[in-house]
């Protein structure tokens, strides 16, 4: 009888032990909560918006090597940048160079799209600088009009972060 009292003491040992764990996990789970809930409110109260930055970008003519105009029946020219990604609300600022020895091809810089609406040709070693503001999200093709097919790009304007 002595050994029967002894598991039943065991056992009433481990339940209450087992219970007490519970409560303080409950305990500890419900003060978690409730400091997301006071941070998530802070959050909101506090809501930042993105005012935009300065993005520059250096942009040049390239070709691609061992490319056979003649028989491909397209240019070789590419440019050095294929993508340019940036949020709405930024300032973007392409310096465009066409590093081709004079004499030789002009490149321009276009965008038909709306609202950016650009198109600025520089020639042999020359450069310009284009700036826009970034107002609208979007995929924006960027192309020179001498050189397309393969001289074009993609400005890729998306929401901001926050």
């Amino acid at each position: 009888m002595a050994s029967n009292s002894k598991n039943v003491l065991m056992v009433g040992i481990s339940i209450a032990s087992i219970i007490l764990a519970s409560i303080a996990i409950t305990i500890s789970l419900q003060n978690i909560s409730s400091t997301n809930n006071q941070n998530t409110l802070q959050t909101n109260n506090n809501q930042q918006h993105y005012i935009g930055e300065k993005k520059e970008f250096w942009l040049f003519d390239s070709n691609i090597p061992d490319f056979n105009e003649t028989k491909m029946g397209m240019p070789h020219d590419v440019y050095s940048i294929p993508t340019m990604n940036v949020f709405k609300g930024d300032k973007v600022i392409i310096h465009f160079f066409n590093i081709e020895e004079p004499g030789s091809d002009d490149h321009s810089f276009t965008i038909l799209d709306k609202p950016y609406n650009i198109d600025v040709v520089v020639h042999p070693g020359e450069n310009k600088t284009i700036t826009l503001d970034t107002n609208m999200t979007g995929i924006f093709t960027y192309y020179c009009t001498f050189h397309y097919p393969t001289m074009r790009g993609q400005l890729i304007v998306q929401s901001p972060p926050y």
